[in-house]
């Protein structure tokens, strides 16, 4: 089965739990994952609802009801 990025995102923030940083979550999607992708950082931007402090990106390709992340600080989310 193929696997997104966005759906790595996902796991990578429920199995770490808690506020994390990108660069954390690159971390555990290249332990667990290999390097298939070589940074989650723009895909973790796309991932935050505009009301959880996204960005209202009409370029972004994730539909509004998969940002489910919560923008924490300067490069930190939450699920």
């Amino acid at each position: 089965m193929k696997i997104t990025l966005y759906e790595a995102i996902i796991d990578a923030m429920r199995t770490l739990g808690g506020e994390r940083h990108y660069t954390e979550i690159d971390d555990w999607i290249l332990s667990n994952y290999g390097p298939r992708w070589k940074s989650c950082q723009t895909e973790v931007a796309d991932m935050v609802h505009p009301e959880r402090g996204g960005k209202n990106n009409i370029s972004s390709r994730l539909p509004i009801e998969k940002r489910v992340l919560t923008r924490e600080g300067d490069g930190i989310y939450s699920l």
